[in-house]
């Protein structure tokens, strides 16, 4: 199983994501990697922080070109039951290689419009991607650091809605937790907020749901 998280805008949250929902499938006892393919190689350097000995290890290589990609994620897929790829957010053919290897795209955005913007670029690239692939790549929107009861992120949710993929119903709040337990090598999921860990694991099951 592939998870593809990507997004051509800097910054939604794609790194913390990954690691975070990487953490959560672990301790479901799925055997876990992931491949990082940001140009910040974030996810590389959180797994240099992470104790293997006391939670589950998550193996994590960075890899930053479209061949390297394909062979590597294809040998992870024999040996491991999930592999997340932590993309990068550039126009590059990294991106459309990144789309055509995941079961599943999943697309972070926070409410604002200049998240909006670069979602609107980011579905011409994917349409690209499903013409090259000859079939469907079923991909999600989720909202991080999303606020129900601002009447402005209330207006991005209904701008998404109208861009054609599907919203996640699992929502990331803003939580200081993501923020912490990113230095330590852990996920929320191992962490003292028990909300975040709360709501990671339900965005987790929903996303095994959908596979």
């Amino acid at each position: 199983m592939i998870i593809s998280i990507t997004s051509l805008k800097g910054g939604v949250g794609k790194s913390t994501l990954t690691q975070n929902l990487a953490v959560c499938f672990a301790h479901m006892d799925y055997k876990v990697a992931i491949v990082d393919a940001d140009i910040n190689a974030s996810s590389e350097r959180w797994s240099g922080l992470r104790d293997n000995d006391e939670y589950p290890p998550i193996m994590t290589v960075s890899i930053d070109t479209p061949k390297a990609l394909r062979n590597n994620v294809t040998l992870l897929e024999r040996d491991y039951d999930i592999v997340l790829i932590d993309g990068t957010p550039a126009l590059s053919k990294l991106v459309s290689t990144i789309m055509l290897l995941g079961d599943i795209i999943l697309v972070p955005i926070k409410p604002s419009i200049l998240d909006i913007w670069a979602t609107e670029r980011f579905q011409e690239r994917y349409e690209e991607a499903v013409t090259l692939k000859g079939e469907s790549i079923p991909g999600y929107f989720i909202l991080n650091e999303y606020n129900a009861r601002m009447t402005f992120n209330q207006e991005v949710k209904e701008a998404v809605d109208d861009l054609g993929f599907e919203i996640m119903k699992s929502t990331v709040k803003t939580r200081q937790a993501y923020k912490e337990a990113i230095q330590y090598g852990k996920g929320v999921y191992e962490y003292k907020d028990k909300k975040a860990k709360a709501e990671i694991t339900k965005l987790a099951n929903e996303i095994i749901g959908l596979l």
